[in-house]
């Protein structure tokens, strides 16, 4: 039996986390030896690990984050060099990083993956120094699409490999009857998600439509401004802001429609939840392809360019005022629940394994 272990940050909210807790289930499945190593202190857990799977919390008595990410590394090299794994699996740079530290001078083969865009987000200038010393140390480097391997060097791409993110197998059924007048969003209140975006061009669209409600599912720091920008558009009344809920799919899965405005993106998990429980979805065509991957060419929703107000809005009437097109939508949407299962994905995870 061959023994995996899974490098990862805690359980709970982030895309990556998901897709990862995902993965090690289906491999405890198939007849992995499974461990998971959660490497914050993070109690809290909204993904549910299959009980085969063993579990690794790590706690610290010190807030000071250099003495903490010494005794990451420290503590992942013990149980390294106890185990023995026959591979590594982590993802996200920072995790990657600490990682394959902890693995030199050891014979486990070490599969990373990236997440998201390398030239965006914070410490954008420590990522691109720290992957170009360390990321030839892993055995292979899995991206979610094929337009993020052209910002790597050619060492980088020698170890390439794509796989997208599987869909939850555990969405509710499409919904068929009425829709309500909602129109969802879910993500982390951050730049990237450009949720001010959405308010501002939901403000235009609720003054022709003034039945329609906006509820965007997530929390983050941007959380005050948005409540601000709200308050300022007079959308108290329509434009809600509930933080994270356990039952986000139940709750999404009979709207009018769902809208990513993100200005960079992966493969987003909530996009393609969306599309699963076919729910007629816009999404910004946003780098690195994730959005163009899953929707360009097949007719199962509305791709429009990043920051494109006009475009957005255009969109939304569509949906709007027409419901046969909203149900043409809906049913292609279905198709990703086979073209990304688990099951799919999984044996592609299981195949850089072998």
């Amino acid at each position: 039996m061959k023994k995996v272990i899974f490098v990862n940050s805690c359980l709970t909210n982030g895309g990556s986390e998901r897709v990862m807790t995902l993965i090690a289930n289906y491999f405890v499945e198939h007849n992995f030896d499974t461990t998971m190593i959660l490497v914050r202190d993070k109690e809290k857990k909204d993904y549910i690990l299959n009980s085969n799977v063993k579990c690794i919390q790590f706690k610290y008595n010190t807030k000071n984050k250099i003495i903490i990410l010494l005794k990451r590394i420290k503590k992942l090299r013990s149980i390294l060099k106890k185990e023995k794994p026959d591979y590594i699996i982590s993802f996200m740079w920072d995790i990657n990083m600490i990682t394959l530290l902890a693995n030199l001078g050891l014979k486990s083969k070490v599969i990373i993956s990236e997440r998201a865009h390398p030239k965006m987000g914070p410490q954008s200038i420590e990522k691109s120094i720290t992957e170009k010393k360390l990321y030839k140390l892993a055995n292979k480097i899995v991206f979610q699409t094929t337009d993020v391997i052209e910002f790597y060097n050619s060492k980088v791409q020698d170890k390439a490999v794509v796989i997208p993110n599987p869909i939850n197998e555990n969405l509710p059924n499409k919904f068929n009857g009425e829709r309500k007048k909602i129109i969802c969003a879910s993500g982390i209140l951050t730049e990237q998600k450009n949720f001010s975006m959405l308010i501002n061009v939901f403000s235009k669209f609720s003054k022709e439509y003034n039945d329609f409600k906006l509820v965007i599912y997530g929390d983050g720091k941007l959380r005050p401004e948005l409540e601000k920008q709200i308050e300022i558009l007079n959308l108290k009344e329509k434009a809600f802001l509930p933080g994270y809920i356990d039952n986000i799919n139940e709750k999404m899965c009979n709207c009018a429609m769902y809208i990513s405005t993100s200005i960079y993106e992966g493969i987003s998990n909530s996009m393609l939840e969306a599309l699963g429980m076919g729910i007629p979805t816009i999404c910004t065509d946003c780098p690195v392809g994730g959005a163009s991957l899953v929707m360009k060419g097949k007719n199962n929703g509305v791709l429009i360019p990043v920051n494109d107000d006009d475009a957005l809005l255009s969109a939304m009437k569509s949906i709007a005022d027409n419901k046969e097109l909203a149900e043409s939508y809906s049913k292609e949407a279905l198709k990703v629940r086979d073209e990304f299962s688990i099951d799919k994905i999984g044996k592609q995870w299981m195949k850089l394994c072998e």
